[in-house]
């Protein structure tokens, strides 16, 4: 089981999700979403910072390789893998912002609205995460928690 303590722990959980979200991010710019420039800056500055624009099959490729799983373990990492997929898609069909016109108001709801599936595929992830972390040895644990630490892009 993976055990998070401390502030440090929370942020890299974080960073974790922005990683294995970080396609959506670039979705989200091809759809066009631009924030009203009308809308007060502070909102503009709540919102966290972009993620680099990686595909989910790139992050997937990325953590297999770092981990250098195993072929007894392909299994749960296939598990991993496909939530994965399963987040990415489920965020690409989320609402991507507020109409045009959108007041303050709106945009925190739609900001609401995407981060609730945000959270609905973390509570899909951490079951399969677990049962992969479990098959780990000692030196590939090490692995993860470092890159898991680094945040996307890692």
């Amino acid at each position: 089981m993976i055990r998070v303590t401390g502030q440090a722990g929370r942020f890299a959980i974080v960073w974790l999700v922005v990683g294995l979200f970080a396609a959506v991010g670039a979705q989200c710019a091809a759809a066009g979403y631009r924030a009203d420039p009308s809308l007060p800056v502070l909102l503009a500055q709540a919102r966290p910072a972009a993620p680099p624009t990686q595909s989910v099959e790139a992050n997937i490729a990325n953590l297999h390789q770092r981990l250098q799983i195993t072929p007894p373990q392909e299994a749960q990492f296939s598990a991993v893998a496909s939530i994965m997929r399963e987040n990415a898609r489920a965020e690409a069909g989320a609402p991507q912002g507020p109409p045009p016109n959108s007041t303050a108001v709106d945009d925190l709801r739609a900001y609401i609205r995407y981060s609730e599936v945000e959270l609905a595929g973390l509570k899909r992830l951490l079951p399969a995460l677990d049962a992969l972390y479990a098959t780990l040895s000692p030196a590939q644990k090490q692995a993860a928690n470092a890159a898991f630490r680094q945040g996307p892009g890692g």
